[in-house]
């Protein structure tokens, strides 16, 4: 079992990167292999101008760090996305990550490879309404529908902007931990 955490903050051990440290910690203690990427490391432009055949469509942009990426994404069996809440939505870095898929989910050389992947959602913000959170997790759980994976949960954090403020919300990181160790339980049934 292969868990991938995407990492759309560019801020190194900030709420979301520690949110989702847990859930891999929880994977890796069921037996999974983990690796974390943090987005803004990499080259990925926006999105190029395709064309309307979504099934022949190529990458206009692929010179940059986006193969490689998609590369380590299609060959993991779980997807952890954890974002901060900018404006309304996933963070630049993520947003990019994501709108690239066009060119690639429908294209027969990868369209099966998307399917029935878990995807877990984490995401923090500063404000103190829990339902500010829909702004990620609603479009998360289209994304995930389209790309035909599997939803299995998510966590959003509410009043957690200071840096470190996570670690003040330990009933969040255990339900982290414990939903890290779900999904992978999840998976290795759906794999069966």
């Amino acid at each position: 079992m292969q868990v991938l955490a995407l990492l759309g903050s560019p801020r190194k051990k900030g709420n979301s990167d520690l949110l989702a440290d847990e859930v891999l910690k929880g994977a890796k203690s069921m037996g999974a292999s983990v690796d974390k990427i943090y987005l803004d490391d990499f080259h990925i432009r926006p999105i190029g101008e395709v064309i309307d055949d979504s099934r022949n469509r190529e990458d206009p942009r692929a010179d940059d760090d986006y193969p490689q990426l998609l590369k380590k994404f299609l060959e993991s069996d779980l997807i952890i996305w954890a974002t901060p809440i900018y404006w309304c939505g996933v963070s630049a870095q993520m947003k990019c990550f994501i709108d690239r898929f066009s060119s690639y989910f429908r294209n027969p050389h990868y369209a099966d490879k998307f399917y029935g992947q878990g995807h877990i959602v984490l995401c923090t913000f500063g404000r103190d309404d829990y339902e500010h959170s829909s702004f990620i997790t609603e479009p998360m759980k289209l994304t995930i529908q389209v790309l035909r994976g599997n939803y299995i949960g998510d966590i959003c954090v509410p009043d957690c902007y200071q840096k470190g403020k996570i670690l003040e919300k330990k009933d969040k990181l255990e339900k982290a931990f414990i939903l890290g160790r779900k999904a992978v339980m999840f998976m290795n049934d759906k794999q069966k």
